[in-house]
C-alpha cells in the first residue's frame, strides 16, 4: 500500500530538486527530541505487543488440536500477517521517517517495503475469506463447508496473490544518496503512482466493499425478524447465538481495519492529488500519526479474540497463569482440551477426576453432576447435555 511504504515520506522531504517529480520546497522542520521519543515509544510498543500478542494466538490454535478449526486457521493466517508487520516493518519505518535516512542497506530496504505490502494484503484478504466462509455458513447452511485441506489451499492462494501484489515494491524500491544521506525510495519508478492507486483499490476499497455486503446480508439473516408464530428450538437458539457472537467478533475486526487504515488512505489521496500539502510545516508529524494508526492494527486483534471469545480468553489465561492477577483454574468448560495430556500420568490424573459419559468421553466431576441434573430435569429423554 503506497501510504505505508517507507520511501514516500523520505523522498518528499528530500527530493525537491528531483527531475522525476515537482515537489514544493519549504523550510525543513525537525521534531524536538521529546516528540521523537514519544513516537519511538508508541511505535516500539506496537511492535512488542504485536509480536507477542499474535504469537500467542498462533500458539493457542496450533498448539492445541481442539482449536484447529477452519475459522481458527484463518485467524492464524491473520496473526501471521500482523506478526510480519510488527516484526519487519514498524521499527524500520519509524526510524527512516524520523531521521530521514536509511542505514540498514539495500536488501532490508527492499525486504521491509515488500513485507509491508504483503502484510496488508494477507490481513485484508484473510478477512475477506473469513467473511465469505461466514456468509455461506449462515446464508447457505446446507452447502458443504470447507475442510482443512480447502482452507489451507485458500490460505496458499492468499499468500500467492499478496506476494504478486508486493513484487513491484521489492523490484523498484532502492537506495538513493543525496546530501550525504541515504534514503530508501521508489521515486525513480515512473509508474509508482499507478501502482499506489492499484494497491489502494485492491487492498482497501474493494475488499471492504465485499465485506460490507457480506456482513449486511449476514446481519439481516441473524437479527432479522422471524416469521410470526415461528418457534425456535433451544438448540437452534444456542447455535444462532454462537454464530451471532462470531459474526460480531469478525465484524469488529473488519471495522477496526477500516478505521485504522482510513487516515493513511486519506493522506495518500491528498498527497497524490495535491503536492502542495507537502509544504505544510508539520506534515511529517501528520504522516507519522497516520502511519501509526495503520500499523497499530496489528495489535488489536488478539485483544478482540480475548474479549469476545471465551476459548481464546481461557487460552490467554493459560499462557499467563504464572501472573498472580490471572484467575486460571485449569481446563474450563469454555475451553476443554486447552491443556493437553502430554504424559500418561497427566492422562490418568485427568480421568480419575470423573467418569465416562454415554459416548465414551471423559467428564470431570462437575460435568458429570451437571449432566445428571440435566437428565433428571428432562425425564422425557428429548434433551441431552453434551460437553464438546
Amino acid at each position: 500500500m503506497s501510504g505505508l511504504t517507507i520511501s514516500n515520506f523520505s523522498e518528499t522531504i528530500n527530493s525537491s530538486d528531483s527531475s522525476d517529480y515537482d515537489y514544493p520546497t519549504y523550510e525543513y522542520y525537525e521534531e524536538p527530541v521529546w516528540i521523537q521519543a514519544i513516537f519511538i515509544f508508541l511505535y516500539g510498543t506496537v511492535s512488542v505487543i504485536g509480536i507477542f500478542g499474535n504469537g500467542i494466538v498462533c500458539y493457542i490454535v496450533l498448539g492445541h488440536p481442539r482449536m484447529r478449526t477452519v475459522t481458527n486457521y484463518f485467524i492464524v493466517n491473520l496473526a501471521i500477517g500482523d506478526l510480519l508487520m510488527a516484526a519487519m516493518c514498524v521499527n524500520f519505518t519509524v526510524y527512516a521517517t524520523l531521521y530521514n535516512q536509511w542505514p540498514f542497506g539495500e536488501l532490508m530496504c527492499k525486504l521491509v517495503s515488500f513485507s509491508q505490502t504483503i502484510s496488508v494484503s494477507v490481513s485484508i484478504y484473510t478477512l475477506v475469506a473469513i467473511g465469505v466462509d461466514r456468509y455461506f455458513a449462515i446464508i447457505h447452511p446446507l452447502r458443504p463447508r470447507m475442510g482443512s485441506k480447502e482452507t489451507l489451499f485458500v490460505i496458499g492462494v492468499i499468500w500467492v496473490i499478496s506476494i504478486a501484489l508486493a513484487l513491484p515494491a521489492a523490484l523498484f524500491t532502492t537506495l538513493e544518496s543525496q546530501g550525504g544521506s541515504t534514503f530508501c525510495t521508489d521515486g525513480a519508478w515512473e509508474d509508482s503512482l499507478v501502482y499506489s492507486l492499484i494497491c489502494m483499490v485492491l487492498q482497501y476499497f474493494l475488499p471492504l466493499a465485499v465485506l460490507m455486503g457480506a456482513y449486511i446480508r449476514i446481519g439481516k439473516r441473524i437479527w432479522g425478524r422471524r416469521t410470526p408464530g415461528e418457534v425456535e428450538a433451544e438448540r437452534d437458539k444456542k447455535m444462532s447465538e454462537s454464530k451471532a457472537r462470531l459474526v460480531k467478533m469478525f465484524a469488529t475486526i473488519v471495522l477496526l481495519f477500516a478505521l485504522c487504515y482510513m487516515p493513511i488512505q486519506i493522506y495518500t489521496i491528498m498527497q497524490d492529488s495535491n503536492r502542495s500539502i507537502l509544504s505544510f510545516y508539520y506534515i511529517k508529524i501528520v504522516y507519522l500519526c497516520c502511519l501509526l494508526s495503520a500499523m497499530s492494527n496489528c495489535v488489536y486483534n488478539p485483544f478482540i479474540y480475548c474479549w469476545m471469545n471465551i476459548k481464546f480468553r481461557n487460552g490467554f489465561r493459560s499462557v499467563f497463569r504464572f501472573l498472580p492477577c490471572v484467575n486460571y483454574q485449569g481446563d474450563w468448560n469454555g475451553f476443554t482440551g486447552l491443556r493437553r495430556a502430554n504424559t500418561a500420568q497427566t492422562q490418568t490424573e485427568t480421568m480419575s477426576m470423573g467418569s465416562r459419559n454415554d459416548r465414551g468421553r471423559w467428564w470431570t466431576q462437575d460435568q458429570a453432576k451437571i449432566a445428571k441434573n440435566g437428565r433428571a430435569s428432562n425425564s422425557d429423554g428429548e434433551t441431552r447435555t453434551s460437553f464438546m
